[in-house]
Parts: C-alpha cells; sequence; structure tokens
C-alpha cells in the first residue's frame, strides 16, 4: 500500500473516531441536561449511515481536492495572503473564518433555493429526533460538492497558513453542539452565535418556520439577509420532513437523492425556498 493511501486511510479512521466521541459527548450532555430523555433511536442509524457515507468520501475525494489544489496553485495560492505571525495571527484567523462561514452560509441557502442540491440536503433535515448525531447525517457528496465550489473559492482568495486552517478545523466542531437536543439558547445576544435552540428553529417541521436561521457559526448572515428569527422563551418545536419519512435503511440514505426514481418518496419540503 502506497504511503498517500495510508495516510488517506488513516484520515478517514480518524474521522470516524473524532465523529463517534463528539456524538457520543454530547449525548453524554444531553442526558445530562434531561436526565429523562433516553438515547434517541436515530442515533445508530445516523452513525450506521456515517460510516458507508465516509467510505464514499473518501474514494471520491482524491480527484475533488487534486482539481481544488490545482485550481489554488493556479493563482499562487490565493489572491491575499492572511498574516500568520504574532499579533497577525488572530486577525487572519479571523478574516478566514468569516470568509468560511460566509461560504458555508451561501451553500446552505442555495440548498434550500435549488431542487437538485435540496434533494440531497433533506436528507440532513429529515431526521425527526433533532440530536447531536443529525450533525453526521448529511448525503455522502454534499462535502465533496462544498470542497469544489464554496471551498474552492475561499482558497482562490485567501492564502492561508496550515495554523489558521487547523484552528479554523478545530472551531468547526462547533456544529456538534448546535445539534444537540439540550434547550441552549443565548436570548437576547442570539444574534452573536449559533445554539441549539436556535439551530432547532431552522430544523422545525411546524409550518411558517421555513426560510429562517440557516447560519452554521455567525447568525449575523442571517440578520443581513432578514432570515433571523429570535427562539421564543419555552419554544421547542417538533423537527424533521412534513411531507415523508426519513430513509429505514442506510442504503436509503445512500441513494436519498434517487429514492423519487426507485419507487420510495421524493424530496418536496422547502425545495423552493429562497
Amino acid at each position: 500500500m502506497r504511503q498517500s493511501q495510508v495516510l488517506e486511510f488513516g484520515s478517514s479512521i480518524a474521522v470516524l473516531l473524532a465523529a463517534g466521541l463528539c456524538v457520543g459527548a454530547g449525548h453524554a450532555i444531553e442526558r445530562w441536561s434531561n436526565r429523562s430523555a433516553p438515547v434517541a433511536g436515530s442515533t445508530w442509524f445516523n452513525l450506521g449511515c456515517f460510516v458507508p457515507a465516509s467510505i464514499l468520501q473518501s474514494v471520491a475525494l482524491p480527484l475533488v481536492a487534486g482539481t481544488t489544489v490545482l485550481a489554488v496553485k493556479a493563482l499562487g495560492g490565493g489572491l491575499i495572503v492572511l498574516p500568520d505571525h504574532g499579533w497577525g495571527l488572530p486577525l487572519g484567523l479571523v478574516i478566514y473564518t468569516l470568509a468560511m462561514d460566509l461560504a458555508e452560509y451561501v451553500y446552505h441557502r442555495a440548498q434550500h433555493r435549488f431542487p437538485i442540491l435540496w434533494a440531497m440536503h433533506s436528507l440532513h433535515h429529515s431526521d425527526a429526533e433533532f440530536n447531536v448525531s443529525t450533525t453526521i447525517r448529511h448525503f455522502w457528496a454534499d462535502p465533496l460538492i462544498k470542497a469544489c465550489t464554496v471551498y474552492l473559492l475561499v482558497g482562490l482568495s485567501f492564502r492561508s497558513s496550515p495554523a489558521i486552517v487547523e484552528i479554523y478545523g478545530v472551531l468547526a466542531y462547533y456544529n456538534y453542539v448546535a445539534h444537540m437536543d439540550v434547550r441552549l439558547g443565548f436570548g437576547r445576544w442570539s444574534w452573536l452565535l449559533n445554539s441549539p435552540r436556535y439551530h432547532r428553529l431552522h430544523h422545525s417541521s411546524r409550518p411558517g418556520d421555513e426560510n429562517a436561521n440557516f447560519a452554521a457559526l455567525l447568525p449575523i448572515w442571517d440578520v443581513l439577509t432578514g432570515a433571523y428569527r429570535a427562539p421564543r422563551p419555552g419554544d421547542y418545536p417538533p423537527t424533521g420532513l412534513t411531507d415523508e419519512p426519513g430513509p429505514s435503511s442506510v442504503v436509503g440514505a445512500i441513494v436519498w437523492p434517487l429514492r423519487a426514481n426507485l419507487g420510495v418518496g421524493a424530496p418536496k419540503r422547502r425545495a423552493a425556498a429562497t
């Protein structure tokens, strides 16, 4: 086995272990927050789907990553060089975090706007037991599409040091916090940082809750685009799709966008969202 293949395999195992640890820690917090709540039944299903999804991603990633790297190198590694020494490191990290979070936001809005992307993203919204494991419930091709679109755009715009990229990678684990089944919110400061209550409203299956709270990390993007909706005190809406159940098998999750062609339903909700 070549060294690159060994590194790729090791990276895939590390991703699986990290996801398992985050889900386990998140569930411990969920149980502590609400001692009467059992472990959600969707948790094992989401973890089971994550394994083949990670394998498929690792198979396709070299091609996607290679194309992205070549495109970035063609422009000299990014148009704007971010500072990464001394006091310049925090500044470079802030700029990179804002750029990446905006990229996540733009792509997320596109997922709710264009039917072809919603056909994939609806898998994430199909979890009626919204909890920390919902974080990893994504169609396997979604990260690959982001890598060669919005992430590529950030790479072409900014040349960042490995330290900045790695620190942002750690910050991105906050996504697990935002998906926890806990009643954590920031009240009047909810526009500053995403929270489980803020993001649960985005996953709400209640009529009238569509098109709100798309932010991954910073709700300021929702504020600027008119999609900001502060959670009301005591409000804890149900989640999931309104017109169809989620997948009943791992195979169903892997082929989720093609389920209409396979006679197992079609994506409808939020496909026409703006």
